[in-house]
């Protein structure tokens, strides 16, 4: 074989070689090109894509670092201080908020949307004194991430229009800033229910708001001489059905019930151990429920009571179960005598006279 292939050489050279160089250099160049067809088919024959993509990787791996996006968020939780509240009542939220993200919240602006004709906002207060209010806004200081805060936060507030919802439904908005970035979020309130409007009042009258006289006996009121007035209890409800009203006074020394009484709803009694007179109602609907009872009182003036006016009726109290908000309702009512401030003709004729 290797004979053979010294012949051929000694062949090629006398026949092409010495003639011209040109065959030499393309004798070498078709050899290297069959070498490296001959190369790359081998190396197709072993194909494999992972081997080839392992291949084609540089001799050591490396890794680019992951960076969390900057994140701008918050929490917050709001919590009436109580679930029901009076018409024009202030409201109090207990207020828990967090800063969840990783960048500093710069401002954080609290405020309150209320969907209802029964909500004017008047005014929002905190008690942290480092809240500012700005435009119907709390603006809490800056908060760093992880870092939390409470407030507890006043609203102030009337109704918008007489008939309106018997509940507050709201919702927290919340806007957090930090340079150009901002998140606003909007939380749901919890409901909050308004206590029936009940007004209770007693006022005493010698002649009507007609001018009908209702009394007798001498006005201004003569020591020793009796004098009969009228007195005239109100219960007047709107809003919520109401269940066991219970009005209750009690009569101080020379003054007793003079027989006369008129009760246009409920029942009437009267402990003569503690002088108290009670006026008790089962149930009072949810509106235009007006409720009157009438008394007469009589007043026999003492000569110590002679140049003041004598006291009628004192201690006045009310009471009353709200059955949509399960509240009580209570409240109570200033003193009442001779002076009669509510009789237009007999008003200021009070004081006792000797005669």
């Amino acid at each position: 074989m290797y004979k053979k292939i010294i012949h051929w050489w000694h062949g090629r050279r006398e026949r092409f070689y010495h003639r011209s160089r040109w065959h030499l250099v393309l004798d070498i160049s078709l050899s290297i090109l069959v070498v490296l067809l001959a190369g790359i088919a081998g190396r197709l024959s072993f194909y494999h894509p992972a081997v080839i993509s392992a291949l084609n990787l540089p001799n050591h791996q490396t890794t680019t670092p992951t960076t969390t996006a900057d994140k701008l968020d918050f929490k917050v939780e709001a919590e009436p201080v109580k679930s029901a509240a009076a018409i024009s009542e202030n409201i109090v939220f207990n207020i828990n908020y967090e800063n969840t993200g990783n960048l500093k919240i710069e401002k954080l602006a609290l405020s309150l949307k209320f969907d209802s004709a029964a909500f004017q906002l008047l005014d929002l207060k905190a008690d942290s004194k480092q809240a500012a209010a700005a435009k119907e806004q709390i603006v809490l200081p800056p908060l760093a991430p992880g870092e939390s805060g409470h407030l507890a936060l006043t609203v102030k507030w009337q109704p918008g229009q007489k008939d309106f919802p018997r509940s507050l439904q709201g919702r927290l908005q919340v806007q957090a800033e930090n340079g150009e970035k901002q998140t606003i979020k909007e939380f749901i309130l919890p409901e909050i229910k308004l206590i029936s409007d009940l007004q209770v009042r007693a006022d005493l009258y010698y002649n009507s708001p007609q001018g009908d006289q209702l009394g007798i006996g001498p006005i201004p009121p003569v020591v020793g001489l009796p004098t009969t007035y009228w007195l005239i209890i109100k219960a007047a409800n709107s809003g919520n059905e109401l269940h066991n009203l219970l009005v209750s006074a009690r009569l101080p020394a020379g003054v007793e019930l003079s027989g006369s009484q008129s009760l246009l709803a409920g029942k009437f009694s009267y402990n003569k151990d503690s002088r108290r007179l009670i006026w008790q109602i089962n149930s009072l609907s949810a509106k235009d429920g007006s409720y009157i009872s009438n008394f007469g009182l009589t007043l026999i003036p003492r000569k110590d009571q002679a140049g003041k006016n004598a006291l009628l009726l004192e201690d006045l109290q009310y009471q009353a179960d709200d059955a949509w908000t399960g509240t009580e309702i209570s409240g109570q009512q200033e003193d009442l005598d001779s002076s009669l401030p509510a009789d237009r003709l007999n008003r200021g004729r009070g004081l006792v006279i000797t005669e």
